[in-house]
């Protein structure tokens, strides 16, 4: 089973094309959800780490995601994952 590709700026897993973004000639990146990336630019260019890492973490939690979900995400998504990511290292 392949592994769910997952953003490398703020770790979304991307599984619809909708959820990849974009580079400048308009092909979906590999790396960059369209949250993070679209038109090969960062949707957020002058946050700083702690302050994209707080954006990102109130997306995740106003998001539909479950209420499990949700439970794990507090758990998991900390700054030590975020710096792993290809962006943040």
């Amino acid at each position: 089973m392949a592994k769910t590709p997952q953003c490398q700026s703020c770790g979304m897993p991307m599984s619809k094309p909708e959820e990849f973004g974009t580079e400048k000639d308009g092909t979906r990146s590999e790396k960059f959800c369209s949250k993070c990336y679209e038109n090969g630019e960062w949707t957020n260019p002058d946050a700083t780490f702690d302050e994209f890492y707080e954006i990102s973490l109130k997306g995740f939690q106003e998001s539909d995601m479950s209420k499990v979900g949700k439970f794990f995400l507090n758990k998991m998504y900390t700054k030590k994952f975020l710096k792993k990511l290809e962006r943040w290292r």
